[in-house]
């Protein structure tokens, strides 16, 4: 008797790099499976399996568990030594540019106190900028750590070619927490249930500590930013009314 369709699952099986040997453990057996990855394993039963990966002698596992009239996904990156250094680079990177921000920040400061009986408006506004952008390049970063952990230590799928989003996601960040800062000040948006703070207001330590903290939450929140980004543009410069190109027909005796 064979299992239908809808009472067995499959295994997608990625590995970065591709073309690594399968081994599918379940209870207490293990079977050998003969195409390279990337591959589909079919007609599983449900269950929690063990996905060994081999390539140029360095293996690797994750534990999946299928169910019934489903594919489950084991993307496994195979740690090579090349990879290993990726890793680190991505880490390091990470590191690095949260102490540079935290020391523009710290250094503006500074310099701002010693400064403080000749200072101007412009001033203000040149130190205030620094702390926003500084804010919206750590939201991202703060970013880049929680998925950096979670693809690493909790999915096991940390992808390889994804990597360039780490090392751009800050600088979006220094950006988006700049303009929103300006749209924000400006009163083109707002956050609901509050009013846009006005200039007048705008160097107090509460209006310094409010932009601070919605900058980072723009660097650390990129894609929805995007997305109220596009609707406020499109809202603004929407596309003027097609004309009527319809013409009344003319009567004829």
């Amino acid at each position: 008797m064979t299992n239908g369709a809808g009472k067995t699952g499959s295994i997608k099986v990625i590995t970065n790099p591709g073309g690594a040997k399968i081994l599918l453990g379940y209870d207490n057996t293990t079977e050998e499976i003969v195409p390279p990855t990337p591959f589909t394993i079919a007609g599983k039963e449900p269950g929690t399996y063990t996905v060994t990966v081999t390539k140029d002698d360095i293996s690797s596992s994750k534990e999946v568990k299928v169910d019934a009239g489903s594919t489950t996904t084991a993307y496994i990156t195979i740690l090579t030594k090349e990879n290993l250094q990726q890793i680190r680079r991505i880490s390091f990177y990470t590191v690095i540019f949260i102490a540079v921000l935290t020391g523009i920040a710290i250094f503006t400061q500074i310099n701002y106190l010693s400064r403080l009986g000749s200072v101007n408006p412009l001033d203000n506004l040149i130190k205030e900028l620094i702390f926003v952008a500084c804010a919206g390049g750590l939201g991202g970063l703060a970013f880049n750590i929680y998925v950096y952990v979670d693809h690493i230590g909790r999915v096991e799928d940390f992808r390889l070619e994804y990597k360039y989003s780490y090392y751009l996601r800050p600088f979006l960040g220094i950006l988006y927490g700049v303009f929103v800062f300006f749209l924000f000040a400006g009163g083109l948006m707002t956050l609901s249930g509050t009013s846009a703070p006005v200039a007048d207001g705008l160097f107090t330590t509460k209006s310094v500590m409010f932009y601070i903290a919605l900058s980072f939450l723009a660097g650390y929140g990129e894609e929805p930013v995007s997305i109220q980004l596009k609707a406020l543009a499109e809202g603004i410069f929407k596309e003027p009314p097609k004309e009527d190109k319809t013409t009344t027909p003319v009567k004829t005796e």
